[in-house]
């Protein structure tokens, strides 16, 4: 293939050229995917392809003679496809997209050519072809006949010789020209130079908005590690959501018998009084009617905490280790005493037997 060829504005492509050159394109991207993971370097290398892919696409729209504005369409899926194998969390987006761009690319090599038969040099038509044969001729030297003299029908005259020598130098000095000739056009430094020209604020724009890109990639792939403590804050807040997360008894007498990840509360409606702690175990001092839950079988329990709520209620929280004794004690006793409260269990069996969640301490 001749490289030059692929920043080539005057010539053709024919469909198999563009589907190699389409393919080789994408391969080369996802080569660097490998080598670079998701990283920035990834958009500016689909930037850096995208003329190749948007030249040979332009070449073969006008091979098949259909509008010019076909050429930029196979440029958005490999766009896309730049942006989803940086930023995209799920390899489903970037497989998607990159079927869109083989069925695009297919479609475009599958389009009938339009116009007299074309002679293609690698799938090729325009100036950039460098004639690969020359006219060669070649001298029959003179040759003696029978009788001692030279053959008429085999021998060059001395002006015949110098004009074939001149033919030959004169195809050499035209090969030579059409060969500086086609590299010049086939790189369109010409066409190049004076587009840019005519086009600066464009070039400055394409510039900066590859900084920005690489600046904005750099950005992005910095947030997921500032972004890691704050999804463990919030999973930790979702932990101490679920963790509220409280299975109610309400007992006829006015208490009520709640669990809260198998630590034991009692609840019940006191006096009103100001919030805060009543009682607690840790340093033994409040309200010392509160320092034991006592059953009318003469069992005992230590509440650990002791305190008046907002709404004016009155909350005892016991050990894990006080859960099974206590939950059994309520659905088989007939009163408890707490905190100079006395509470009547009738009725206390059936009500915990109606949360599933109190049947495994029964």
């Amino acid at each position: 293939m001749q490289y030059q060829s692929l920043f080539c504005f005057k010539g053709l492509d024919n469909g198999v050229r563009f589907a190699v050159i389409s393919a080789s394109v994408y391969f080369t991207l996802l080569l660097g995917f490998v080598l670079f993971g998701q990283s920035a370097v990834l958009l500016v290398l689909g930037c850096l392809l995208a003329p190749v892919l948007g030249l040979s696409a332009y070449r073969r729209i006008r091979d098949v003679a259909r509008p010019n504005w076909y050429a930029g369409l196979v440029l958005i899926p490999l766009f896309l496809f730049s942006i989803t194998l940086v930023y995209a969390t799920s390899l489903t987006l970037s497989v998607i997209i990159f079927i869109i761009a083989v069925l695009l690319s297919l479609f475009f090599a599958k389009l009938s050519p339009v116009g007299k038969v074309k002679s293609y040099h690698q799938g090729y038509v325009g100036p950039a072809v460098i004639p690969a044969s020359r006219v060669n001729l070649r001298r029959v030297e003179p040759s003696l006949g029978s009788h001692g003299g030279v053959s008429d029908g085999d021998v060059y005259s001395a002006e015949e010789t110098r004009a074939s020598e001149g033919v030959i130098e004169e195809e050499n000095n035209q090969w030579q020209t059409s060969s500086r000739q086609g590299f010049a056009n086939s790189m369109a430094l010409r066409q190049w130079r004076n587009w840019a020209k005519h086009n600066q604020k464009l070039l400055l724009s394409v510039a900066a908005g590859l900084v920005v890109l690489v600046l904005i990639g750099g950005l992005l792939e910095a947030l997921p590690s500032d972004d890691e403590p704050t999804s463990e804050l919030a999973q930790g807040a979702s932990e101490q959501v679920s963790a509220s997360i409280r299975e109610e008894a309400k007992i006829p007498d006015g208490f009520s018998v709640l669990l809260e990840n198998d630590v034991l509360i009692i609840s019940w409606l006191g006096e009103e009084g100001a919030e805060g702690e009543i009682w607690s175990l840790a340093s033994a001092q409040g309200d010392s009617s509160c320092a034991n839950l006592s059953f009318n079988d003469g069992s005992n329990y230590r509440p650990m905490l002791v305190k008046y709520m907002p709404d004016t209620s009155i909350e005892a929280r016991f050990s894990p280790l006080d859960t099974q004794g206590i939950i059994s004690d309520i659905a088989m006793r007939g009163s408890i005493k707490l905190c100079g409260y006395d509470f009547s269990l009738k009725g206390s069996q059936s009500a915990l037997s109606k949360n599933a969640a109190f049947i495994p301490y029964l």
